[in-house]
């Protein structure tokens, strides 16, 4: 085993699953930041439209730093493809290249102890937003993620503490996104959602289908950041 997986696994073995909210830095590009963007994903492996959804909301809501964020657990999706020391290792690669991009890892899965977590690590200073996709936007307003809780309660812990940048991704569109989150159910949290379009051609692209033509040995150039591929050449 090569050091840095050596390294990865260590860390990842840090955090307990079953614990409170915990968050580590894994790599940490802008200390001190104030307005502080996270992307919470499966990365199974990172695709170009995780990129682009990080690098969109930095520019448009002036974002110090962006975070990859790698959770232990996740609410829907078993542990299945790229292993944990695999995604966190694509990740760092991704962000190693781009300044203000960092990367941490989170024990827990839902936003509302994601936001407890990162909220503990940097103090009460800095604005923090989650940047997601409109199915997971839908997703986080689904009581049967809250078997233990009221789903109120949750939601109100998460938007105390941050703000969320939704990017349209199908079958959710931006009309369909605006109707959802002006319905009254979500009036709430009406001003805490925000949206971000991003080019069009990005809309085709996800992790199930970069493991799909990787299953079929096809080339995933246009669908990874060229920093990843070394990772996924022997796959092919």
């Amino acid at each position: 085993m090569d050091p840095e997986r050596e390294d990865l696994n260590a860390l990842l073995g840090e955090l307990d699953p079953h614990g409170p909210p915990q968050w580590r830095w894994v790599h940490r590009a802008a200390p001190g930041a104030r307005r502080i963007g996270v992307l919470s994903a499966s990365f199974n492996p990172p695709t170009r439209a995780h990129v682009a959804l990080v690098e969109a909301a930095r520019g448009a809501f002036a974002l110090e730093e962006g975070v990859f964020l790698l959770t232990l657990l996740h609410v829907e999706k078993p542990l299945v493809g790229f292993g944990m020391p695999e995604r966190l290792r694509m990740l760092l690669a991704i962000a190693r290249a781009r300044p203000a991009c960092s990367v941490a890892l989170c024990n827990r899965p839902r936003f509302f102890e994601m936001a407890q977590a990162l909220r503990e690590a940097v103090g009460e200073g800095p604005e923090l937003f989650f940047l997601m996709g409109g199915d997971t936007l839908v997703r986080l307003f689904d009581p049967r993620y809250y078997p233990d809780m009221a789903m109120e309660a949750a939601l109100e812990a998460l938007f105390a503490t941050a703000r969320l940048v939704v990017a349209p991704r199908p079958p959710w569109d931006l009309p369909a996104l605006e109707a959802f989150r002006n319905d009254p159910a979500r009036a709430p949290y009406r001003e805490r959602i925000a949206f971000l379009a991003l080019p069009s051609d990005l809309a085709g692209i996800s992790s199930t289908e970069v493991r799909r033509r990787l299953a079929r040995g096809e080339p995933v150039d246009d669908q990874v950041p060229p920093e990843i591929l070394p990772d996924l050449a022997g796959i092919r």
